[in-house]
């Protein structure tokens, strides 16, 4: 039988509002209850929650800030081991600690190998591309599509996801590199992930969005069999500002 895997990424919203949210991820993530989990807009407070709840998950361990206040990666312990990990530059406007993260996992079934990898793209709205028009992410991209070429094995599953924070381009030139997006391969249209309201508690007449931005890709050797934008509320409120994407994908 395929190995199958529950795979959720999200982008955690740093600790905004993060009293009112807590119970919501809490929930969201007991309930939905991830093999894979990766994350971005991490904190060092949402990182030792996300520990507390997913006791039976490990996760990157490393001293480079970038892990602990931008993004990581968890993963079920009774499916998967570390093998090794690293992070990748490649030269994202918006911040400095920003990273293509990765990890190489092994199944504890047979020990096949799996590329999993994250990144946070710069923002549409970043002052450079107001002024110029110009968007930093499509070279952004091309330098995570390179980096994914370099790093993958023979026959390994790579899995890249996380806040592209672009609805067209930064997938398509993935899609057309030979990672083509859960959505896309089922042919599902993808709902909005961004924004959540009203957790991102947006008052009338603020500037608003509705688009997708959170993706879920990867290469041929992982076949996904589902794939959705849980919007999960708990006691009126929602996980983040960003609604997670999830996806389950078998590796055969």
């Amino acid at each position: 039988m395929p190995l199958r895997l529950n795979i959720i990424t999200c982008n955690l919203w740093n600790i905004e509002r993060w009293d009112f949210r807590a119970p919501a991820l809490r929930k969201f993530l007991e309930l939905f209850d991830p093999d894979i989990l990766c994350v971005q807009e991490l904190m060092p407070q949402t990182r030792d929650f996300i520990d507390a709840v997913l006791t039976g998950h490990q996760r990157v361990h490393d001293r480079l800030a970038g892990w602990n206040r931008e993004s990581n990666i968890w993963w079920r312990s009774t499916m998967l081991r570390e093998v090794e990990h690293g992070a990748e530059e490649v030269d994202i406007r918006d911040s400095r600690l920003r990273r293509l993260f990765w990890a190489r996992l092994a199944t504890t079934s047979d020990e096949r190998p799996v590329l999993v990898s994250t990144a946070h793209l710069t923002h549409q709205r970043h002052p450079h591309e107001l002024k110029t028009g110009e968007s930093p992410r499509v070279a952004e991209t091309n330098r995570i599509i390179a980096a994914l070429k370099a790093l993958t094995k023979h026959k390994e599953p790579v899995f890249f996801m996380g806040d592209l924070n672009d609805p067209a381009v930064a997938p398509t030139l993935l899609h057309h590199a030979g990672y083509p997006s859960c959505f896309s391969v089922l042919g599902i249209a993808p709902a909005p992930t961004f924004k959540c309201y009203p957790t991102a508690d947006v008052a009338p007449g603020k500037f608003v969005m509705n688009q997708t931005v959170d993706w879920i890709v990867s290469n041929r050797e992982a076949r996904p069999i589902c794939a959705t934008v849980p919007q999960f509320y708990y006691k009126d409120a929602a996980p983040a500002d960003h609604w997670p994407v999830q996806a389950i994908y078998e590796i055969r």
